[in-house]
C-alpha cells in the first residue's frame, strides 16, 4: 500500500515513525509528515493536505484526536469504493481505530497491523469482523471481483447476521469449500451470483448481488488516428450486444504497430487497465479458427488482428479461450478472450 502518515505532537512523530518503519520492512510505500527528524513538514493545511493523500494514496493514517481526522476527511468522502483507507492511532500508539473503508479500502486490515506494530490495541467495529462472519466485501476483494451494486452489500451483511442462508451461484468452477454462510443454488431471499454477464432487467434481480470477475481481455484494432469516442462505442456496441458488463475488462491487446496508438491508449488508461501489443509474428503464431483479412495481412503482416491479440494475451496470462469473434464497425475491430478461471475459496 501506498499510505501517508501525520502526526501533531512530539510524542505523536516518535509513534509514526515506529510505525513507519514496521510498515516499510512489511512492502509498504509510507510518507510520513509532521514536526521532526524523519517528517516531512505540511506546507498547506491540512485541508489540502487530506485531499491531495485522498488521490495519491491507498491509505492515511492519523496520529492524534479522532476529531481531527474526521473533520479532515468530511469533504473528501466519494464512496466505499473508491475511499482510502482511514487509520487513526492515539500518539502513544495505544489504539489503532478503523475509520474509514474498513472491508475494500483494506483499513481493518491496516488498523491491525499498525496495532501490531505499535503493541496497542485494534479497534474494529464492522459488525462481520466483531461476529467472525463472512463479509461479501472481503471475499470479492481477495478473489478479484468487482461488486455491481455496493447498496446490497448491507443486505448480504445484514441476512448474515441475522443467521439467515445466503445463495451462492456461479459461471465459473468452485474450488474450496463455500462458507458456513454461503449454499451454493440455495432459493434465498438474497443471492451472490459470480457472472460476466450484465443482467437485463434489474428489477427482476433485486435478490442477486453479482460479482464480476476481471478476465476479459479486449482485442482492438482500427485505423491510423481512430479518436477514443470510437474505440470506446466500438467497445461499448460489443459488450452490449453480447451482455458482458464492462467491470470485468481486464486488458486491451493489439499488434505492436499500434502500441502508441492513441485512441486505444486513451481508452486503456481511462479504463484503468493495461495495454498489450505483439510482434505480426507472434500473433501468426497463435492457433485457432480466425476471422481471415487479406487487406489486414497486407497492412499489418498477419491476416487478423484483434482476434489474435486477444487470444494470445489470455494465453501469456496463464490460458483462455475467445469467446467473442470480430465486430467492426468505423473503422474499429473488436474481439474478446477470457482466461481461464475458477472461483477459488
Amino acid at each position: 500500500m501506498k499510505i501517508a502518515v501525520i502526526c501533531f505532537t512530539g510524542a505523536g512523530a516518535s509513534t509514526a515513525l515506529r510505525l513507519m518503519e514496521g510498515l516499510i520492512k512489511e512492502g509498504d510505500l509510507c510518507e510520513g509528515f509532521g514536526k521532526g527528524r524523519g517528517l516531512k513538514p505540511l506546507t498547506s493545511s491540512l485541508a489540502e493536505w487530506t485531499r491531495k493523500q485522498f488521490l495519491e494514496k491507498d491509505g492515511i493514517v492519523f496520529i492524534g484526536a479522532m476529531g481531527i481526522a474526521v473533520r479532515s476527511i468530511a469533504p473528501c468522502l466519494k464512496g466505499k469504493a473508491v475511499d482510502p483507507a482511514v487509520v487513526v492511532l492515539d500518539d502513544e500508539g495505544r489504539f489503532s481505530i478503523s475509520v474509514l473503508s474498513g472491508h475494500l479500502g483494506g483499513a481493518n486490515e491496516l488498523t491491525g497491523r499498525a496495532a501490531r506494530i505499535t503493541g496497542g490495541q485494534a479497534v474494529i467495529t464492522t459488525s462481520t469482523d466483531i461476529h467472525g462472519k463472512f463479509a461479501v466485501d472481503l471475499f470479492a476483494k481477495r478473489l478479484g471481483l468487482a461488486i455491481t451494486e455496493l447498496n446490497k452489500v448491507k443486505k448480504v451483511s445484514a441476512a448474515v447476521l441475522r443467521g439467515e442462508m445466503v445463495g451462492f451461484f456461479s459461471d465459473f468452477p468452485i474450488e474450496g469449500k463455500l462458507p458456513e454462510e454461503l449454499c451454493s443454488g440455495a432459493d434465498a431471499d438474497i443471492s451472490l451470483f459470480v457472472t460476466l454477464l450484465n443482467l437485463p432487467d434489474a428489477g427482476k434481480t433485486d435478490h442477486l448481488l453479482r460479482l464480476v470477475p476481471k478476465i476479459l481481455i479486449l482485442g482492438i484494432g482500427c485505423r491510423k488516428g481512430t479518436p477514443v469516442t470510437a474505440i470506446r462505442d466500438g467497445v461499448s456496441r460489443v459488450l452490449e450486444e453480447h451482455n458482458l458488463s464492462p467491470l470485468a475488462i481486464a486488458g486491451c491487446a493489439s499488434i505492436d504497430l499500434k502500441k502508441e496508438e492513441e485512441g486505444i491508449c486513451a481508452f486503456a488508461a481511462e479504463t484503468g487497465v493495461p495495454f498489450y501489443t505483439y510482434p505480426a509474428e507472434v500473433l501468426a503464431g497463435i492457433e485457432g479458427e480466425f476471422t481471415s483479412s487479406p487487406f489486414v495481412k497486407r497492412i499489418t503482416g498477419v491476416d487478423n488482428v484483434c482476434e489474435r491479440a486477444a487470444l494470445c494475451c489470455v494465453k501469456e496470462l496463464g490460458g483462455g479461450k475467445l469467446i467473442v469473434k470480430k465486430e467492426a464497425a468505423a473503422g474499429v475491430t473488436v474481439a474478446a478472450a477470457v482466461r481461464d478461471w475458477k472461483v477459488m475459496i
